[in-house]
């Protein structure tokens, strides 16, 4: 199994779309982008299955940790790694999104390069395993 496919969820247009000419381009990956956390849920629901989540942190309406908790209701993502994009980086906030069952937390501004890294890197380290 190879990371493909990757849900960025981002209310910024800008971002979004830097995001996905990124993971498009320099990484290979196939990009499905979403500008809120009800339009990401909308996607899933309706049989789109990512092999990881991009997921920025505070939107309006449903920000990040909303939408995390909604993810992980959804029938056969809970194992699917979700990984916080945010420019909001305090200690107490990681270990509450971790416990959480955030794979990653990955910083705004980022480095096109080392965002492919991490995303590859946090694929291996947090998947789990699907069991036949």
């Amino acid at each position: 199994m190879t990371l493909e496919n990757i849900l960025v969820v981002d209310d910024e247009p800008d971002i979004r779309m830097l995001v996905s000419m990124t993971l498009q381009r320099l990484g290979g990956f196939h990009v499905r982008a979403e500008g809120s956390g009800d339009a990401a849920l909308a996607a899933l629901r309706s049989g789109y299955m990512p092999d990881l989540v991009l997921l920025d942190v505070m939107m309006p309406e449903m920000d990040g940790v909303q939408t995390l908790q909604a993810m992980r209701l959804v029938p056969g993502l809970r194992d699917i790694p979700i990984c916080f994009l945010t420019a909001k980086v305090q200690p107490a906030e990681v270990a509450r999104w971790q416990s959480l069952g955030v794979c990653r937390i990955l910083s705004k501004p980022f480095s096109p390069a080392n965002l492919i890294a991490q995303l590859k890197e946090s694929w291996q380290a947090c998947r789990i395993p699907q069991t036949s």
